[in-house]
């Protein structure tokens, strides 16, 4: 289905920086970020260089150029969801770039190397494992030889297995139904149907379990990978960093 519906339900409106939940759900992100990265095991440089992956808004971007006058690269397919991010940087005189591309054209898309790399806010729903491989595969490019590599996903396994079946509404106003349709063993997802008075599409939710992600990073040579659980206020089902570090590469 088009993202661009989909970030216009109430339940996604937080991932927004110019919506009153964006606002917030940002103030949130500034406050709890060095407790995230303290959790996660990482100590940034000076003035460091951070490339946030699958970034919507720019609203982790963002933390990261305030608190730590990080110069910092946003990548997104969404270009209407990255404007929302310069303009906050702009209002906020923050260094800010962005970069409208698919995670899956990282190293055609983005030159340089970066002291972080991440992808926050447990995004990977929208990627099947396969591809995730091949963003992972990327990343050892970009990343400078001291660099992280840090993911943000909660346990999608455990968020749907207990009520797969049931029908949600993501949206109040207008009303928006979200069925089940069917699950694909092989390939990892569930379709759902989003039933709309004015359109109707069909979702795949691509399921994600913690020892799903420390398997694709390790197999990518990623030399130490943590794996921490971690309290994010905007996120009803547990989530886990994963802390991704390689020491063979030389820049």
């Amino acid at each position: 289905m088009s993202l661009e519906w989909l970030y216009t339900f109430d339940e996604l409106r937080a991932y927004s920086v110019d919506t009153k939940q964006g606002k917030l759900r940002l103030g949130s992100t500034i406050k709890h970020m060095p407790d995230l990265l303290e959790t996660a095991g990482i100590s940034l440089p000076e003035n460091p260089k951070v490339l946030c992956l699958m970034a919507g808004s720019c609203i982790e971007g963002l933390a990261f150029a305030q608190l730590y006058k990080a110069e910092v690269t946003c990548l997104d397919v969404q270009k209407r969801m990255l404007l929302k991010g310069v303009r906050e940087a702009k209002r906020r005189k923050l260094r800010l770039k962005t970069v409208v591309a698919d995670a899956k054209e990282l190293t055609k898309k983005v030159k340089g190397t970066f002291d972080l790399v991440t992808i926050l806010g447990s995004p990977l729903a929208h990627l099947g494992i396969s591809d995730f491989d091949g963003v992972v595969t990327q990343v050892k490019e970009v990343l400078h030889r001291k660099g992280t590599f840090l993911v943000e996903q909660s346990d999608m396994v455990f968020r749907i297995m207990p009520y797969y079946r049931d029908a949600m509404v993501p949206n109040v106003n207008p009303p928006v139904i979200n069925v089940h349709i069917s699950f694909n063993p092989k390939e990892g997802y569930f379709e759902r149907l989003l039933f709309g008075r004015n359109k109707q599409e069909v979702s795949r939710v691509f399921l994600w379990g913690p020892w799903i992600i420390e398997y694709v990073l390790k197999k990518n040579g990623f030399s130490s990978v943590e794996v921490n659980p971690y309290a994010d206020p905007y996120l009803t089902v547990q989530p886990f960093l994963f802390t991704a570090r390689s020491s063979w590469r030389i820049v």
